[in-house]
């Protein structure tokens, strides 16, 4: 799973949606990379779950 980004694998347990999404993205802003336009959109529905 660490080889797949948001778009083609997610925790099963939606309540972590949120956490592993900050996560995700708070790696990708410390090394300066960028996102494609499936994982954003991944990454923008599992931000949906946040409280």
């Amino acid at each position: 799973m660490g080889d797949r980004d948001p778009s083609d694998w997610q925790p099963d347990l939606v309540s972590y949606h949120c956490t592993y999404a900050g996560a995700w993205i708070s790696v990708k802003h410390a090394y300066d990379l960028t996102t494609d336009q499936e994982e954003h959109a991944a990454l923008t529905g599992m931000l949906d779950t946040c409280a």
